[in-house]
């Protein structure tokens, strides 16, 4: 996933790299990063991308992200190298490997536990709705049978088979949608390819390059990277592709991408990171390239967002499977209060795990999701198919999202009020009832003038969310 940015790299040229770093973290600490910099209210997607959205995507909410790669097997830790580093993903750059050494791991890679079906029925069980997985990520290595490199799966590896097909196959078998995640600028097999900091560097990546040698980005991007998205979208079933670091990335690339996303899938979406880093400010002038916005990694969102977003959330603190160095999972109650937010922001929470090595599902992961889905199963009617909070502001107790026709409200009540009741501000609408989705039971209310006033009982009807259905005559209000 993406890192962050070294800025100001002119000024610090010919700097004691100390001083440089300092310098850089001082610049990044007075960058603005609010959502309400990066997200102008009067900003407005584009009708052919609402058109996309609305097909799938808006009413989806819960997807899984998967990253699974070489670097799946070191879990974080190369030769007793690079488990300072908090995504597992990145072991190549944290652990100074260079492309020669790294393709000597690569060439073990056989993940002869993966089992498709077996993953998208986890998937599916867990109330998830749509998939997307690593396709390429930064290291350059593909999980798919590429004919324009053949560091790839098929080629390369004892393994021999193609995970993005089987994949794709099991979870259209399961109804789910599927996309894939490609790492289109930053690519560390490639010299030409732009890095994105300090970490990464040429010398070390590539320490047999002439001393002279000139990276040419473009000559990357004609080479690899635009005609492996061709044989993705061409190839496969692709209902969404996931772009990442756009280091360098100009509108003109970037819409060469889009142009042939567009070109043979029509329907499919692409996210902002085509162009826009997750936590850069939003331009309207690049609304036509992409569809959706992806936040910052692991970001959730703290007030309701103009444009329609997705958080690149994650189970843990690494993206990659890491059991090496610094690593904790989140706890249950964190991932669906991560998950209740996102969506009543407006938006969908993307939730990451990395699978093992050997092909099999993390079980922690596969715990969480379980818990998830399983308070899914009774409380889905306020996540599924609902929109952001109509109302002016999120309340101090919880959140709330709303039916599709704005005829329901859904309170989750994420701190129960020592008080024994919550208000609801800023309705103009009378409701008609209040029942808990937990068990069905009427909640009592009165409502005086714009405020509603809900009584609860001594303990929460569910450990991390309990959710009271609000219904009226009339719609409250529609996003």
């Amino acid at each position: 996933m993406k890192a962050l940015h070294l800025t100001l790299v002119a000024l610090l040229a010919g700097m004691p790299m100390t001083l440089a770093q300092q310098t850089a973290k001082k610049a990044r600490a007075k960058r603005d990063i609010t959502f309400e910099y990066r997200f102008d209210d009067n900003l407005r997607q584009t009708p052919d991308s609402i058109k996309r959205q609305e097909q799938w995507f808006r009413d989806a909410k819960f997807g899984a992200f998967i990253h699974f790669g070489v670097y799946s097997m070191l879990e974080g830790e190369y030769k007793g190298r690079g488990s300072q580093f908090r995504y597992s993903e990145w072991i190549q750059v944290s652990a100074k490997m260079s492309a020669a050494e790294y393709h000597e791991v690569a060439k073990t890679f056989n993940p002869v536990d993966f089992d498709a079906d077996a993953w998208a029925k986890t998937f599916k069980d867990a109330g998830i709705r749509y998939v997307v997985i690593t396709s390429k990520h930064h290291d350059g290595f593909a999980l798919f049978d590429s004919m324009v490199s053949d560091y790839n799966i098929v080629d390369y590896t004892p393994f021999k088979r193609d995970i993005i097909k089987e994949l794709s196959e099991a979870c259209h078998k399961q109804g789910l949608k599927f996309g894939v995640y490609y790492s289109h600028a930053q690519d560390w097999d490639e010299p030409d390819a732009p890095y994105l900091n300090n970490r990464t560097k040429r010398s070390v990546l590539h320490p047999d390059l002439p001393a002279d040698f000139q990276p040419d980005f473009d000559r990357y991007l004609t080479k690899k990277s635009l005609p492996q998205v061709e044989e993705l979208v061409k190839n496969y079933d692709l209902d969404l592709i996931w772009f990442d670091t756009p280091a360098d990335m100009t509108f003109e690339r970037a819409k060469l991408f889009s142009d042939m996303v567009r070109k043979h899938r029509p329907d499919c979406l692409i996210n902002s990171r085509i162009i826009h880093g997750g936590k850069d400010k939003i331009l309207q002038e690049n609304l036509e390239l992409f569809d959706y916005v992806s936040i910052g990694d692991k970001e959730v969102p703290t007030r309701k967002i103009p444009l329609y977003v997705e958080s690149p959330d994650s189970v843990s603190t690494s993206f990659g499977y890491k059991t090496k160095g610094n690593h904790h999972y989140h706890t249950d109650a964190e991932m669906i209060h991560r998950l209740v937010h996102t969506i009543c922001a407006g938006g969908n929470s993307l939730v990451n795990n990395g699978p093992m090595g050997n092909g099999k599902l993390d079980p922690e992961a596969v715990r969480i999701y379980g818990v998830m889905g399983e308070w899914l199963k009774v409380n889905g009617e306020s996540i599924y198919e609902t929109r952001r909070n109509p109302l002016a502001e999120r309340p101090e107790w919880g959140d709330i999202s709303v039916s599709k026709d704005g005829k329901s409200l859904y309170l989750h009540v994420l701190k129960w009020p020592e008080s024994g009741s919550i208000t609801v501000n800023g309705l103009t609408t009378p409701a008609t009832s209040a029942a808990f989705l937990a068990n069905g039971t009427k909640a009592e209310f009165a409502q005086e003038g714009n405020g509603l006033k809900i009584h609860l009982p001594e303990q929460p009807l569910n450990k991390y969310d309990t959710v009271i259905k609000l219904s009226f005559a009339e719609s409250v209000g529609k996003n």
